[in-house]
């Protein structure tokens, strides 16, 4: 009986074997995956990090061809009186990032987000954009009102970054830490007030610095922070907030006045910051408050925050870029925030 002739008859998968490529090639998608989010991230950060150094040769060129750093904002006006003078330390720094045109559109002698000064600040710059901050975000309700303005419909030209400007008390009573001199703070309230002590760092309200008065060292001092996403509000974990308006009321935009950090400190979730009482003028301080002694990644309402894992990027003075995590100890983070309490930094 003669056999069929098999010598080249084409020899298919067992299911076996199909399944068992199946699995190597899930395996090998499974360890692809995140290996290729890594590098992205990787990239991003690189990106953030050069946003910053940026601003860094900004700030160090206006010193040069001023004597001073900028104030971080400038506000002469009484609102709703008369505006005299009114802008950022971005707005002044301008002309050192390239961005000449935009700052001949700005018009000082009106509030930033006046609509005569919407051709300039609605004007998207990619320098002040962390890319690894979401780009969809929500904006404030038509009832919030900065500087006696809504969101405009045309939108603004978002910001992931800040001025660092000053410690507030209730960051050291929150985390057990003595408060420096009263004598060294400022009293930004008008007449001055109990609650409206803080400490300054880098860049200051209404004035400039000399890099002189930056006693603790400029390696040693924030610059500027990330303090991105807004002018939607963010909680820990970089979870949106869903209660209430979720957008925070200032940092609108990198022309807003009112864009810079002065650390209060936040509890764990969030939720919260903390307020403290000084008795003038030598005090004692007093927290007012519950404890919030999270000083990095809790909020994005005025604090250091980003969406980096672990951690965000901070300036120095000294025009240097670091990566701060944000398991740094409270007592390195104040010394850090201060220009010139006479406390040491450290290693971080």
């Amino acid at each position: 009986m003669p056999f069929p002739n098999t010598k080249n008859r084409a020899r298919g998968f067992s299911l076996i074997e199909l399944l068992v490529g199946i699995a190597i090639i899930s395996v090998l998608i499974a360890l692809l995956v995140p290996a290729v989010q890594y590098s992205r991230e990787a990239a991003r950060r690189t990106q953030c990090k050069n946003n910053l150094r940026q601003m860094g040769l900004a700030l160090m060129n206006y010193e040069s061809n001023h004597g001073v750093l900028p104030p971080s904002r400038i506000d002469v006006s009484v609102f709703p009186g008369p505006v005299i003078y009114q802008t950022s330390w971005m707005t002044m720094c301008l002309p050192y990032l390239d961005q000449t045109p935009v700052y001949n559109r700005y018009n000082f002698q009106r509030t930033w987000n006046d609509p005569s000064n919407l051709p300039a600040t609605s004007t998207t710059l990619t320098v002040f954009l962390c890319p690894s901050a979401p780009s969809g975000r929500r904006t404030p309700g038509p009832t919030i009102l900065n500087e006696g303005q809504p969101w405009p419909a045309g939108g603004l030209g978002l910001c992931d970054y800040g001025s660092m400007n000053a410690i507030r008390p209730s960051f050291y009573l929150s985390n057990g830490l003595p408060t420096p001199q009263l004598g060294l703070a400022t009293n930004t309230g008008s007449p001055p007030s109990e609650t409206k002590y803080e400490w300054n760092s880098g860049l200051r309200k209404n004035a400039a610095t000399r890099l002189a008065e930056i006693t603790d060292g400029l390696s040693s001092t924030l610059l500027a922070v990330e303090i991105a996403a807004r002018p939607q509000l963010y909680l820990a974990n970089m979870s949106p907030a869903v209660y209430g308006d979720p957008t925070v009321k200032d940092g609108w935009g990198w022309a807003d006045i009112h864009g810079g950090c002065s650390l209060d400190g936040s509890n764990a979730d969030g939720t919260k910051t903390g307020k403290a009482r000084c008795k003038m003028p030598d005090g004692p301080c007093t927290l007012t408050t519950k404890r919030t002694p999270f000083p990095i990644n809790k909020m994005n309402d005025s604090e250091i925050y980003a969406f980096h894992v672990g951690g965000c990027h901070v300036l120095l003075c000294d025009g240097s870029v670091r990566f701060v995590g944000e398991n740094i100890s409270a007592k390195t983070m104040a010394a850090l925030t201060t220009r010139n309490a006479d406390d040491s930094v450290g290693e971080f």
